[in-house]
Formats: structure tokens, C-alpha cells, sequence
């Protein structure tokens, strides 16, 4: 296949196993243009919560497509598809007074736009978040955001009046609301749970139930931004659940469609109904295709347990991990793997050696030092097994 066409693609967008090119996909398995088959550990960054063309998610696009393709949010009411996934979202949202969904289409919008619903709602200005956190790309995004400085380079100035917190303790939030933004000029705090891009860190019950009670004095937006570890990822809807914490605001997206564009920011009704007409808007948002494979993501993890079998397929994982002796730490959350390596072990060597194996995986923190595995929910024990003979026989060599 030619390559030609190629070079009218950005060279800036980095591509991790840049000599595969996928021409068909199902379940867990990538086919190449050259018929190798791989086992998809990356699920489209985690965006593939079912798989690869789940025949349920094909079945309701492809009915919805004979009905209804686009119905603009500022033209119409709504549309039959976008109705049904409001009542199954609002369902499985982690508290009853989180009622009322504003639809975009990546979480780089949802981020950007709980910003504008914190600001407008508090009639504040500056934004704290926390250090190593990935919200997104656009420029309201990457002002939240310090993964890395890739993202960011020579992009700066972006937008004042973001201050981050260098780790999750009492101190560090207190310091920041003493010396650079004060509660009364704070408009929202906002955190990933669990940090993906950061390697699989997650931010302990203790530090966000205290940062909850700072907003919840001081008229501060908590934003928690589930786009990556929520929909099911961690064993729960939503990793927020597992820590006793109600956000005033949420951003999902990424696994919530199954691969389809579709993200959104929920909040209370009392916040999002007070926000000025016009304030909220966006072309393809809760489009009827996405909506559609929203609603039956939400139907398979369900009717399939997708959720136990997250937690029963994670566990498995860490155990057989541990018994890797050269592995330094295994950050585990379910479907949500960061694997730390011992400081001698090259881990994009053993990224590329996976891959010469047929299986893909991804990497996570500081210039990729972490191994992340995102893969679909519905993955099988045998899958697993596959991927675990596999990654101890590349790491035999290594062995102490």
C-alpha cells in the first residue's frame, strides 16, 4: 500500500506504532494491510470499551442511520436517539443531582467547556488543577494540563490564571489558595481521578474529599474528568464512585460510544440552567450516530457484566504481573494498567518487541516510561494469558 499519500498528514502527530496500518478490526484483533493480525491492547486509547465493532454498537448505528444522521443542538429540541441515551446516562451517573448533560465531541470540548460553566456559574476566574494532568488539546485544554511538555511546546501564552498543585496533599492545595489564587477569585479545581497520561496515578480518596470541602465553602467548582478512566475503565461507571466525592461537574467521553465521537459535561440543573443563553453551543454535539452507539455501549456493558468482568480481568493481570521479578511497580485499576519497569530496561524496546509479537500496547508518563495497557472491557482470560506469556518471555533477558 502506498505511503505516498501519507506525507499530507501532519509529521507533529506522533505515532507510536507507526508501521501499522489497520484496514479491519473486530473484538480485541487489528488486521494490517499486510494481513499480520495483532491483539489491540490500546483500544483506541481507551476510546474501544467494547471492542472493535461490537455487532450490538453496529446494529443500533446502522438502524439509526436510516432514520436520522444530524440534528443540530441549536436548531432543533432533540431526537429520539439523544432521548434515549440522556435517560440511560443519567441513570449511571455517580449521584442523583448530577442531572443535566451538555453533549460535545472529544473531551478536549468537555474540558474547555467545564471551564466556561465554572467561570460563568461562579463568576470567578482562575482555575487550579494538578500537576502531571492531561485534559486535552485544544488551547482552553492544554492551559489545564502539564502530562508533558510536548503538548505544550512553544505554544505559550495560553489562558492566565491556571495554578497547579504539585502533589495530592493538604499542604500543597493550602499553599496555592494562600499564595497564588485566592477561594474568592477561584472558580473550579479540576482533577482526573485517576491520571492516564501521567502512568496510572491515582489521587487518593483523603486528598479529593478535602479539596471537596474547599469548594464546597468557598463557592469552587470540582471538576472531576472521567474521560479516560471513567465509562467503566476502573470497575465502576465511574472512578469518582470509588472515592466517596460528588463532583459539581464531570466531563466523560473516550469509551462511553465505543470509538464513536462523543463526549459530554454533566452537572445540576440549579448550575447549567442558570448559564446565560448562547453560552453553550457546538455543531455536531449528541449527533444522532454517536448518540446511538452511546446508548448501546451503555447496553452491552450492562447486558454482558462488563463491569465484573473489568474487575475480574484486571486482578488477573496484577497477579500474574507480580510475579514478574524486574517489574517496579504495577499501578492497577481495573482496566486501567500502568506498568513501571526497573530503570535498565528499555521500555520502548520492549513496546516494539510486543509488537513484533503481534500485540499493542501503549505508554504513559514522563517520555513514555511507562508501559499502559487500556484494553477493551470485554477482553477474555485466554486474551490475557496471551499477552502474559508473551511479555515474560521478552523479559526473561532481563531477569536479574
Amino acid at each position: 500500500m502506498s505511503n505516498k499519500i501519507l506525507r499530507h498528514i501532519p509529521a507533529a502527530i506522533t505515532k507510536l506504532h507507526k508501521h501499522i496500518l489497520p484496514i479491519k478490526a473486530s473484538n480485541v484483533w487489528i488486521t494490517n494491510h499486510d494481513g499480520a493480525i495483532y491483539l489491540d491492547l490500546t483500544s483506541g486509547i481507551g476510546a474501544l470499551s467494547t471492542g472493535h465493532s461490537h455487532p450490538h454498537i453496529i446494529r443500533k448505528v446502522k438502524t439509526q442511520l436510516e432514520s436520522l444522521v444530524h440534528i443540530p443542538q441549536q436548531v432543533f429540541k432533540s431526537h429520539p436517539a439523544q432521548i434515549e441515551l440522556t435517560e440511560k446516562l443519567i441513570k449511571i451517573m455517580p449521584d442523583k443531582s448530577l442531572d443535566n448533560i451538555f453533549y460535545v465531541n472529544s473531551g478536549s470540548e468537555a474540558t474547555d467547556n467545564a471551564i466556561k460553566i465554572a467561570r460563568r456559574y461562579t463568576n470567578k476566574t482562575n482555575i487550579i488543577a494538578m500537576s502531571r494532568g492531561f485534559h486535552g488539546r485544544s488551547i482552553g485544554a492544554l492551559s489545564v494540563t502539564s502530562s508533558n511538555i510536548a503538548c505544550k511546546y512553544k505554544l505559550q501564552p495560553l489562558m492566565p490564571g491556571v495554578f497547579f498543585c504539585p502533589d495530592f496533599t493538604k499542604e500543597s492545595i493550602d499553599q496555592i489558595l494562600t499564595h497564588n489564587t485566592d477561594p474568592d477569585e477561584t472558580a473550579a479545581i479540576i482533577v482526573e481521578p485517576i491520571l492516564g497520561e501521567a502512568g496510572i496515578i491515582s489521587i487518593p480518596e483523603e486528598f479529593l474529599s478535602y479539596i471537596q470541602n474547599i469548594c464546597n465553602q468557598h463557592n469552587i467548582m470540582l471538576i472531576c474528568d472521567e474521560v479516560q478512566c471513567g465509562s467503566g475503565r476502573t470497575g465502576t461507571w465511574w472512578n469518582i464512585e470509588q472515592k466517596n466525592v460528588i463532583p459539581d461537574i464531570m466531563t466523560f467521553g473516550k469509551g462511553i460510544a465505543s470509538g464513536f465521537p462523543l463526549a459530554g459535561v454533566v452537572s445540576r440543573s440549579e448550575i447549567m440552567n442558570t448559564i446565560d443563553k448562547g453560552c453553550l453551543g457546538g455543531t455536531y454535539g449528541g449527533n444522532a450516530i454517536a448518540s446511538a452507539a452511546a446508548s448501546a455501549t451503555i447496553d452491552v456493558i450492562q447486558n454482558e457484566k462488563l463491569l465484573e468482568n473489568t474487575i475480574r480481568m484486571g486482578n488477573f493481570l496484577y497477579k500474574e504481573l507480580k510475579k514478574i521479578n524486574n517489574i517496579k511497580d504495577i499501578r492497577q485499576y481495573g482496566l486501567m494498567i500502568g506498568i513501571e519497569l526497573d530503570d535498565n530496561i528499555p521500555v520502548n524496546t520492549i513496546v516494539d518487541k510486543l509488537m513484533e509479537r503481534g500485540i499493542l500496547v501503549l505508554t504513559a508518563g514522563t517520555k513514555g516510561a511507562n508501559i499502559r495497557l487500556l484494553p477493551p472491557l470485554n477482553i477474555s482470560k485466554i486474551q490475557l494469558v496471551h499477552f502474559i506469556n508473551q511479555f515474560k518471555d521478552i523479559m526473561a533477558p532481563y531477569l536479574p
